[in-house]
């Protein structure tokens, strides 16, 4: 009985670690657009996909896990069905890096064997950002979140969460803009700005709304430990990473401020393994 009990507990440590890197829900690789809500591969919108290339799942998944791990189960739990992964994505013929279906609590992401692992991990943070903030809006502080930027400022689109009817969001009229400019994906709206920080805002995109804002910021606050040179340097940064730390705080009161750095250090820091 005791050599049965010594074995047990020999194997826990084990039982438990591979249960712990089991990801909370399903990460998913369509073969087609019909996983996505039926007006969105209807004109205007006339969304297309292209399915990832096999070869690339792994990898993928592999930092899609480890970016889920960062967060309490229970929160990934509740607010996240799935994580669908394809090659590329597109909405009313402009390219995108990811979106959200928030009624059905999925992310959608695009990967490319050229993407850094840290970049693909924060467009996961990116949209899943969005999908907490739209069912959590009330826990929100928009008055003090806004009070962090210059007097005067105002956002492109109004409102907490990027609303859309018929016509395409501001997210995308930015995206098309620059994409039609530079002749790219437009992932140079996401390069990290020293003059605008001094404003409070990461990046060209974050000042399209305050989603957009929240977005870039949580992305940042998951995987970039400069985020804390940029506190201490920039104090409208700073004043945000507080307010968004504060929203994260009544979802689960774990995620406090170490927590975050923790994120940021040691193994979580280190992307040469993916």
């Amino acid at each position: 009985m005791r050599s049965c009990l010594a074995l047990l507990l020999l194997l826990f440590p084990f039982l438990t670690t591979a249960q712990e890197s089991t990801p909370p829900v399903p990460i998913e690789f369509p073969e087609d657009a019909r996983f996505l809500p039926r007006n969105w591969t209807s004109s205007p919108i006339s969304a297309e996909i292209t399915p990832l290339t096999p070869t690339l799942r792994t990898k993928a998944e592999k930092i899609i896990e480890r970016g889920l791990s960062k967060y309490p189960d229970q929160i990934v739990k509740r607010y996240l069905n799935a994580v669908c992964i394809v090659g590329a994505l597109q909405f009313y013929n402009v390219s995108y890096g990811g979106t959200y279906m928030g009624g059905g609590r999925k992310i959608i992401l695009v990967y490319r064997e050229s993407f850094d692992p840290k970049g693909f991990e924060q467009r996961l943070h990116h949209e899943f950002s969005s999908i907490l903030l739209k069912m959590n809006q009330n826990q929100f502080e928009t008055t003090r979140w806004e009070g962090a930027n210059p007097p005067g400022f105002q956002y492109r689109a109004k409102g907490v969460i990027e609303e859309q009817n018929d016509d395409r969001s501001e997210a995308t009229k930015v995206l098309a803009a620059e994409q039609e400019k530079t002749g790219g994906s437009g992932s140079s709206l996401l390069e990290l700005d020293s003059n605008l920080m001094n404003e409070g805002f990461l990046t060209a995109y974050n000042r399209v709304s305050i989603e957009q804002d929240v977005n870039e910021m949580t992305a940042h606050l998951f995987t970039n430990k400069e985020m804390w040179n940029f506190c201490e340097t920039y104090p409208r940064i700073d004043q945000k990473v507080d307010i968004l730390i504060d929203f994260f705080r009544k979802l689960d009161p774990k995620m406090d401020r170490l927590y975050f750095r923790n994120l940021t250090r040691g193994e979580y820091s280190d992307y040469s393994n993916l």
